[in-house]
């Protein structure tokens, strides 16, 4: 079995934990956060670390490190804890879990996360340190870049390219062949159909209040 600590202790932590604790490969036996968030606890009966500290307490040679921040600085910050941590000599492990559909031949990228109900097709192809959650669809020949994040499905189509750190809302689609350059940020909801530069924002517009209340609209349309 082997031992597995944590990079984060906030909202990522919450939702890998349980997944790891119910996978017989592995146990978890702490948190590694900077130093300066060490004060802020576990919710988990773990003990949290600061990374000057990683070495003494979960030596590289004893533990492997599974990816579990969230996507601040347009995965900014994820990306550099990942890269601390190589430089320290930890393996980052790449954790798919046992409901995810992995179809593709080509190797998931190191320290990447795919969740379970995430569809990996043949030939897709997906870098190093990526956030891949559940009900993703990353469709064949699709490549996803390194320390992205794919939310809850989202659909990556057939040969679209998605840059180094993009963010990919829930339920946002990019359509064939598409690229979406890198650390560009795609709403929920939204669909991508051309070609967009990095570095920048695409939001699909919110539903507006329709002007009958619930109950009125139940009565004239027969909801």
């Amino acid at each position: 079995m082997k031992r597995i600590v944590l990079a984060g202790n906030a909202v990522t932590a919450e939702i890998l934990v349980p997944y790891l604790r119910a996978d017989p490969r592995y146990t978890v036996v702490g948190l590694t956060v900077d130093d300066a968030w060490v004060g802020g606890g576990s919710a988990f009966g773990l003990p949290v670390v600061g990374l000057s500290g990683l070495p003494a307490a979960f030596p590289a040679a004893d533990c492997a490190i599974v990816m579990a921040m969230g996507y601040g600085g347009v995965n900014g910050h994820r990306r550099s804890m990942f890269e601390r941590l190589k430089a320290m000599g930890y393996a980052i492990e790449t954790y798919l879990h046992p409901h995810a559909l992995i179809h593709t031949s080509h190797p998931i990228g190191e320290g990447s996360v795919i969740l379970p109900g995430a569809l990996v097709e043949p030939e897709a192809r997906i870098g190093a340190d990526t956030m891949v959650w559940g009900n993703v669809t990353v469709a064949h020949h699709a490549t996803v870049g390194d320390h992205a994040w794919i939310a809850s499905g989202a659909v990556i189509s057939g040969k679209a390219v998605i840059g180094d750190q993009c963010f990919i809302g829930v339920n946002a689609t990019i359509v064939n062949a598409v690229t979406v350059g890198a650390a560009t940020i795609v709403g929920a909801g939204a669909l991508i159909t051309r070609d967009v530069a990095p570095d920048t924002v695409h939001l699909a517009r919110s539903a507006e209040k329709f002007r009958f209340g619930a109950q009125d609209y139940a009565r004239h349309f027969g909801f």
